[in-house]
């Protein structure tokens, strides 16, 4: 298959993807913060009726030596099996652990995670006491967005420290240059990294270096849906 009906054939599949997302839409149930409690016994007192655990990750996030949990929370009849459409409600729950095994919460994100698009990849996992939350989406044009956040004892909140926005088009080439934006809110700093080409062959990439704010975002208020 050629270039050209390669990225026709991702085209219709986006769309047709699109499609069955715009239509469960409309029935899936807005999630209430209301429901999930502060603290409790177990990993599923926190899970409200109707909504299921669809990926997860452990780790220690407060420095306390247990182990803590992050979970995307999204409706009971979601299948996440194969490519298909985020849902159009989900959320992100984190849960540290206190002494004795029991829960409390400490975040829910409920703009953080991208909806109703095609979801190639979603993964949570814990890294030197960060979480890290990845989102690829996207057919032929792609997004791939990471976010960091780390525990703020100060506050009790998790705290965005980090975000990288790696855009590209599938496939890649010399006529679609990938951008890449990492962002680090701790040293105020924010690197652009574009590739370059002559013909088809690769360059080293343009980096572009500046300075931006330091700014306290929380995991609450971090809002990547673009209808918002």
């Amino acid at each position: 298959m050629n270039r050209q009906a390669w990225a026709f054939a991702l085209a219709a599949c986006c769309l047709t993807l699109l499609m069955c997302a715009s239509a469960a839409a409309q029935d899936a149930p807005a999630f209430d913060t209301a429901r999930v409690p502060a603290e409790g016994a177990g990993e599923k007192e926190f899970v409200p009726a109707g909504w299921k655990v669809d990926g997860r990750a452990e780790g220690d996030l407060d420095g306390d030596g247990r182990a803590d949990l992050a979970l995307r929370l999204v409706p009971g009849d979601y299948d996440s099996s194969g490519v298909g459409a985020a849902p159009e409600s989900q959320a992100l729950l984190v849960l540290l652990s206190s002494e004795g095994g029991r829960l409390r919460r400490a975040g829910l994100a409920t703009k953080l995670l991208v909806p109703a698009v095609p979801q190639y990849i979603f993964n949570l996992s814990v890294k030197g006491g960060v979480l890290v939350v990845n989102q690829n989406y996207g057919m032929t044009d792609v997004a791939d967005l990471t976010h960091r956040f780390r525990y703020d004892a100060n506050s009790g909140r998790f705290l965005l420290i980090g975000k990288d926005a790696f855009n590209y088009h599938r496939p890649q080439g010399p006529r679609w240059p990938a951008v890449k934006v990492s962002e680090n809110y701790l040293t105020g700093v924010r690197l652009t990294t574009e590739e370059r080409w002559r013909g088809e062959r690769p360059l080293k990439p343009a980096e572009k270096r500046e300075q931006i704010g330091r700014s306290r975002l929380f995991l609450e208020d971090v809002d990547e849906d673009s209808d918002n």
